[in-house]
């Protein structure tokens, strides 16, 4: 036995290297890979009935809102693009921002930021991600899977 061990082993205790196991465990659960989520603001004409202050004012609010649950220092809005969308009856500028999440906290506030009336109010909005998938197969099966027939036409899309 070492004496400048901090923590001396026990020879007699058989579970001490399940324990070391268990620790190993709980360092995965925190050590997990990041989410990625993509999404698009389309704004609607009620936005545009806002002034400068009140659209700062409302953005200001939400963008707080976020931000308190946002637990790691890299968390959040990752990047963040401005592009022009033509629709049926009218052209606007859309947003489009790439959050990366860590946390179920973030990932839930986003959630509900996004289910809010007033967000709703001035924006169309559409989220794509989810865990990381960035094996060969996966990718190859996320577009492979285009290209089998959906057996009920009826159905909605899980894409």
């Amino acid at each position: 036995m070492d004496p400048l061990d901090p923590e001396p082993t026990d020879p007699l205790d058989e579970n001490e290297e399940e324990d070391d196991v268990d620790d190993d465990e709980d360092d995965d659960d925190e050590d997990s890979p990041p989410q990625f989520y993509l999404t698009t603001f389309i704004p609607r004409p009620s936005w545009y009935s806002l002034n400068a202050d009140e659209a700062t004012v409302f953005l200001q609010n939400r963008v707080a809102q976020l931000n308190e649950a946002f637990v790691e220092e890299d968390e959040g809005v990752i990047w963040a693009y401005r592009y022009h969308v033509i629709e049926r009856g009218r052209e606007v500028d859309a947003v489009v921002l790439l959050w990366m999440i860590m946390s179920d906290e973030a990932l839930e506030t986003l959630e509900s930021t996004l289910r809010r009336s007033d967000v709703n109010e001035y924006f169309d909005w559409s989220v794509i991600g989810g865990p990381q998938n960035n094996t060969p197969t996966d990718i190859l099966g996320a577009f492979l899977g285009t290209l089998v027939p959906d057996p009920d036409p009826t159905s909605p899309s899980e894409n």
